[in-house]
């Protein structure tokens, strides 16, 4: 059985760089094991990246190499982040991601803090 070479019909790879940091970060921050928190955030981080990439249907076409000094400071950095897409966004599907992203980050720093 031979796999497509193309993706499924609803898959959407977004190149846009500051998705494509957004999600980076994101996943530097899960990857941020032995900061103090990191535990507490991690739930929370990985539901903001089901909805930031709306479960799989939309997807960086890469990821790029971000370093996590601090787990607060890079949690602000992917709010504010998260932020900016919203203010940006032109579909209504993806901004309705973003702010359950946002919301869900939110409710993650809040676990830490």
């Amino acid at each position: 059985m031979t796999v497509p070479a193309t993706g499924r019909a609803g898959d959407v790879y977004d190149a846009t760089p500051d998705f494509v940091y957004a999600v980076s970060l994101l996943a530097a921050l899960e990857d941020a094991t032995g900061q103090e928190g990191h535990a507490l955030v991690l739930p929370f981080l990985g539901m903001a990246r089901a909805e930031l990439t709306d479960f799989g249907q939309r997807r960086p076409a890469g990821y790029v190499p971000v370093q996590v000094g601090d787990l607060r400071s890079g949690l602000a950095d992917l709010e504010q982040r998260l932020t900016d897409l919203l203010a940006d966004s032109q579909v209504l599907q993806h901004s309705l991601r973003l702010d359950s992203a946002r919301r869900l980050l939110r409710r993650g720093v809040a676990a830490v803090a």
